[in-house]
């Protein structure tokens, strides 16, 4: 098993045609832009899972996007990083591990990581408790994703 011949099959099954990309093609420009994989030939495809399933699940918190570098998924949340925004983040990273519970995405046996990216600045306290509520959840706020 590769996720580079895998991962498309499973993202048909789980969100449909024409969801799984090349590269970061399924990022919208701007939150393309955030991230910046160290070797873009290892970033073997990517799907906005908000999109896909934004019709049949309007009042879902949804995560944004998946995507495979080097063989592990990387779940990415481009979000506003601000105090007021962890519950509504940890909502959507809830929303996700039910999703994956139920997906074809989440059978398959390797590493997953999760990252909010900050669609503007870091408005959080790091010596707040929602700071330490996003480190609970594996999820600082960074302003750019580098893989």
């Amino acid at each position: 098993m590769t996720l580079k011949r895998d991962f498309p099959v499973v993202i048909k099954k789980d969100l449909g045609e024409g969801v799984c990309h090349k590269g970061l093609q399924a990022l919208k420009n701007t939150d393309s832009q955030l991230i910046s994989p160290r070797d873009p030939r290892l970033c073997h495809g990517s799907a906005d899972i908000d999109s896909a399933l934004a019709v049949q699940q309007p009042q879902a918190s949804r995560w944004d996007y998946v995507l495979v570098y080097d063989q592990q998924l990387h779940f990415v949340e481009v979000h506003p990083a601000h105090t007021s925004e962890v519950s509504q983040v940890k909502k959507k990273k809830d929303w996700l591990m039910v999703w994956l519970a139920n997906a074809e995405l989440g059978k398959l046996k390797v590493k997953r990581r999760f990252h909010w990216v900050a669609s503007g600045k870091i408005a959080i306290t790091r010596s707040g408790k929602q700071y330490r509520a996003a480190a609970a959840m594996g999820l600082k706020p960074v302003r750019q994703l580098t893989l």
